[in-house]
């Protein structure tokens, strides 16, 4: 454990206005022997660590401003965490491939990421049921361990439907068929991978971590907002920053939530990173909201919002220069 290292464990707010009584201590400590022990560069060292946790005492802003930073890091960390989970994954089959194996008629459809969809229109009087039933022997002969023919009903009878799921090797699928699709019949395949034993581990990690960071982040920049000579523009960015940041944040729990604990209907909207890194509302959470449709922000806007919010987070920290008085402390 060197001198630097000993120096480097308390933020550089300290060091700039003690730094000349760190290393004095350094020295009487090094007694004799003219190096300082272990058990005494480690008490600097925890106490230089304790500094970086400390926020600034009677700033209600400042407090508040380090909590919501400490909840933001703790959703960008999970997101990260959970992102990673998904990188292992089970990789999807190809959508043409596996509904012409399965369905009858023409078929569209694609594989992208984490999202399988295909489907095929039939010609009217086609028996969807029995369609269905058809897909789902045609599945089990390929190895899919299917689930029983069940049916739905809806309002008006528009999305009547029979449908099963189907599980392989870390996939789910599910099949509709639709009798009165806007007025033909339709068979619809969807598929996503199912969640491996890595995820939760890894998500968990992700917030812990990401908590830690978030807290020591608010608490720096808090610290160089008040010491700054004009404190008030990197307050308003900071300010700003933050509540850019929330709806990101709030709204990638919600669906995090939502992926974690709702088993049916669970549908590939409902998969989080479905198509990379994501810090945002899935579809499937705004439309279970009633926040779809119409609504002011789009779930692509969530989850550019949180880019923003972090570069005026950075600009506060480029604003919130230490001010004129407090480099004179250094210098004297």
């Amino acid at each position: 454990m060197t001198d630097w290292t000993v120096l480097a464990a308390y933020p550089a707010r300290i060091r700039r206005k003690h730094g000349a009584e760190l290393i004095d201590t350094l020295l009487e400590m090094a007694g004799p022997t003219g190096r300082p022990t272990a058990e005494a560069k480690r008490m600097l060292m925890i106490d230089g660590l304790r500094e970086r946790f400390r926020p600034p005492v009677r700033r209600p802003f400042a407090l508040v401003a380090a909590i919501l930073t400490l909840l933001i890091g703790g959703a960008f960390g999970a997101a990260a965490g959970s992102w990673l989970g998904a990188l292992t994954y089970a990789t999807l089959p190809e959508a043409i491939p596996l509904a012409q194996q399965v369905l009858p008629g023409e078929v569209t459809g694609s594989t992208y990421g984490h999202n399988l969809s295909a489907g095929s229109t039939v010609p009217a009087g086609t028996d969807t049921a029995a369609a269905a039933e058809s897909a789902r022997q045609k599945l089990a002969a390929e190895g899919w361990r299917t689930g029983p023919l069940l049916t739905g009903t809806a309002a008006g009878g528009v999305l009547d439907n029979t449908h099963f799921s189907a599980e392989s090797e870390g996939v789910h699928l599910t099949v509709y068929a639709y009798p009165d699709a806007n007025g033909v019949p339709y068979l619809s395949l969807a598929g996503w991978p199912q969640r491996t034993a890595a995820y939760v581990p890894l998500t968990v990690a992700g917030a812990l971590l990401g908590l830690v960071a978030g807290w020591l982040t608010g608490v720096a920049l808090t610290h160089r907002i008040r010491e700054a000579g004009r404190p008030l523009p990197g307050a308003v960015l900071t300010a700003a920053g933050l509540a850019l940041t929330i709806p990101s944040a709030l709204g990638f729990v919600t669906s995090l939530v939502r992926y974690l604990t709702v088993t049916d209907p669970l549908g590939n909207g409902e998969v989080l990173h479905g198509d990379g890194f994501a810090f945002g509302p899935t579809i499937d959470t705004l439309r279970a909201l009633d926040l779809g449709e119409g609504w002011l922000l789009s779930p692509g806007d969530l989850q550019q919002l949180w880019i923003f919010g972090f570069g005026l987070l950075a600009i506060a920290a480029i604003v919130a220069r230490p001010s004129r008085h407090a480099d004179r402390e250094v210098m004297a």
